[in-house]
């Protein structure tokens, strides 16, 4: 009877552990509760962790089983992978922590965490939920600059350079007081301007820029300009034990190379010595030049007289030292300078150098008149007085033959009537 009731027991043991609370193991045997850098509401209160800085997760287990469990680990979708550490076995009614460290990331990351233990003997999985997380924060300071330079005036020295300072907000807070300063340029206190406030942003919401701009007159030469911005988000975070943590000095750098060249001299105007044609006068110029090179006419003032090798003739020829005809002697040749050749002054014309200086030459018969006139009438002249002639000549030989022909007729009438 003691060996049956030893066995009875055995197989309600067996039975009473298989239905899985008999010997303390079901659900509900693993409890978990997680702290998120010192806080243990995160679920309610997610702490404020300032984005780059460190997180740090502690998970709870409570083993409230009568059997170990084996395989212990976290899945925890707001944790990197790999980044949760747990002990491999949790014995029974003991507790043990698992931990996750990372860097924050901006935004609200609360979610449900979820435990696990395995116990091979029974092949059951104990399980256990919660929810936790953290609210990554931070103003994002960014600065990037853009320099312009003027094209220099005339006259030397440098020119002006317009630079601008644009501040962006990357993070989700906003940031205040932001300054901008250019040590690169050596640029007074407030000197950008932005928007009406000297070198200071007041109030810089999460994703906006503000501009700064500044100019300042620079000699000729290589620059470089070397922008920083500052400001601050305002925001207490906490620490990894959590502590409270006051808000950082945000900072961003930005530079520039630029030029600026040399301004162009201003030419000289050139004054035009006295008696020197004038700029716009370079066609008479020319003509001038090209009539200079002209030989001057027979007796006219400044010719040069033309002499003759060999003896000459009275019919103006002659032959050379060769015996070779030499050629026609020039009117005028061999001349005295300013002397009037014979034959070079029509009859009835006064020759010049029979007038004194000064004294006014009679005038010329109408003969000479016209002549001179016919030599000074120029092309279009000349084209005139043919057309004239022309005309003249065309009525003359009209009557001509009219009139020939009529005598021929008479002529012949009077023959055949004798």
């Amino acid at each position: 009877m003691s060996a049956g009731l030893l066995v009875a027991v055995l197989l309600a043991s067996a039975l009473l552990e298989g239905s899985g609370w008999a010997g303390g193991v079901g659900d509900g045997n693993l409890r978990l509760s997680v702290t998120v850098n010192g806080r243990a509401d995160s679920d309610v209160r997610p702490p404020e962790v300032r984005v780059g800085t460190w997180v740090v997760k502690r998970y709870r287990l409570l083993n409230v089983s009568e059997a170990d469990l084996h395989r212990v680990r976290v899945l925890d979708p707001g944790a990197p992978a790999g980044s949760v550490r747990c002990p491999a076995v949790l014995p029974a009614a003991e507790e043990a922590e698992c931990t996750a460290r990372f860097r924050a990331v901006a935004g609200r990351h609360v979610h449900p965490v979820r435990a696990e233990g395995d116990v091979p003997a029974l092949r059951t999985r104990l399980t256990a939920t919660a929810r936790a997380g953290y609210a990554g924060v931070a103003g994002a300071l960014g600065l990037t600059e853009e320099v312009v330079v003027a094209t220099p005036g005339t006259g030397g020295g440098g020119a002006s350079a317009i630079v601008t300072y644009t501040v962006t907000n990357r993070g989700n807070l906003p940031l205040y007081t932001v300054r901008v300063e250019d040590p690169g340029l050596a640029l007074a206190p407030g000197a950008p301007d932005c928007g009406g406030r000297g070198g200071t942003v007041a109030v810089l919401a999460p994703d906006t820029s503000a501009f700064c701009r500044t100019t300042v007159r620079l000699r000729p030469g290589t620059y470089r300009s070397a922008g920083r911005a500052s400001g601050s988000d305002r925001a207490t975070t906490l620490g990894t034990g959590g502590e409270r943590v006051t808000a950082p000095v945000l900072t961003a750098g930005a530079s520039a190379v630029f030029v600026v060249r040399e301004a162009p001299v201003a030419p000289v105007p050139r004054t035009p010595a006295p008696g020197a044609p004038a700029a716009g006068s370079s066609a008479g110029a020319a003509g001038a030049s090209a009539g200079a090179g002209a030989a001057p006419a027979p007796g006219a003032p400044g010719a040069l007289a033309r002499t003759d090798t060999g003896t000459g003739t009275g019919t103006g020829t002659g032959t050379d030292a060769a015996g070779r005809p030499a050629a026609p002697a020039a009117p005028g040749a061999g001349a005295a300078p300013g002397a009037v050749p014979p034959g070079a002054v029509p009859p009835g014309a006064v020759p010049p150098s029979s007038v004194s200086p000064g004294a006014v030459p009679p005038a010329p018969p109408p003969g000479l008149r016209r002549a001179a006139g016919v030599d000074d009438e120029g092309f279009l002249g000349r084209v005139r007085r043919r057309g004239r002639e022309a005309a003249e000549f065309g009525v003359a030989t009209t009557l001509l033959l009219l009139l020939i022909p009529a005598a021929v007729a008479a002529a012949l009438l009077g023959s055949r009537r004798k």
